[in-house]
């Protein structure tokens, strides 16, 4: 084959064996998304990764890797209603696999449930929902959505993510995404997501961080960028330090 027109493929998903990884790629083949499977452990993971470190790979075409994530996800939320994702997803560092295998058994679906709520879903709730899944991996699953999502996360959040040596590939969604889901906190993290904080989102804890939205900074690019680092660095102060005391008060 021409190696112009090879395909490259991509781990999106990590399973607890073969007969695990079948099941998956069955249903990204049902989704009309090609995929294989690689028993490499030491390959390259973008997206989620479920159960035992180091079994089997779920490979995807590269160009299908946003659209696979996506319904990995949905399928985790609860939307497939025939589809069981097996263990705990989360989102992994390359070359931090080791570090988070030593008791991830132990802590499979143990973790606590937060969701980030504000109005566009484009800029603070992305960045506390990379935070949590970033430094706090081991308790808590994040989840982020908007009351009035932009359909787009603002390249500047995006980056002052990447900077902060955070691996992280969210996009923007509705809040009716999780409907009839439950989550241990529920956080706003604007007054408009306060406000319009659904009826059925409030079984468990609401809690309200307000942070000012970077986006509305005016100026240049350079001159706005100090503005999105401040907001990251104060939402991962203020949140993880709330999480973490939560953990202590709940434990």
């Amino acid at each position: 084959m021409n190696k112009e027109h090879k395909t490259e493929y991509v781990t999106v998903y990590k399973a607890q064996g073969k007969l695990d990884a079948e099941s998956i790629k069955g249903f990204l083949e049902a989704q009309g998304i090609p995929a294989l499977l690689d028993a490499n452990a030491l390959g390259q993971i973008y997206g989620l990764t479920v159960g035992d470190l180091g079994e089997v790979g779920v490979m995807v075409p590269e160009a299908d890797r946003d659209r696979a994530r996506e319904l990995l996800m949905a399928v985790e939320n609860g939307e497939f209603e025939n589809e069981v994702l097996l263990g705990a997803p989360l989102t992994l560092i390359p070359g931090k696999e080791d570090d988070l295998a030593e008791g991830l058994q132990a802590e499979k679906g143990q973790r606590k449930r937060v969701l980030f709520l504000c109005t566009h879903n484009s800029n603070r709730s992305q960045i506390a929902e990379a935070v949590v899944n970033h430094d706090l991996v081991r308790d808590w699953v994040a989840f982020s959505a908007g009351s009035e999502p932009s359909g787009f996360i603002h390249p500047m959040t995006l980056d002052v993510i990447a900077k902060a040596g955070i691996d992280f590939a969210g996009y923007s969604k509705s809040v009716d995404t999780f409907e009839d889901q439950e989550f241990d906190v529920v956080v706003t993290l604007c007054d408009s997501a306060r406000e319009h904080c659904p009826v059925w989102l409030k079984k468990g804890k609401i809690i309200h961080l307000g942070f000012a939205d970077p986006a509305l900074f005016e100026g240049t690019d350079e001159q706005k960028y100090p503005a999105f680092k401040e907001t990251f660095e104060a939402i991962r102060a203020t949140v993880v330090r709330y999480l973490e005391d939560y953990d202590e008060a709940t434990s």
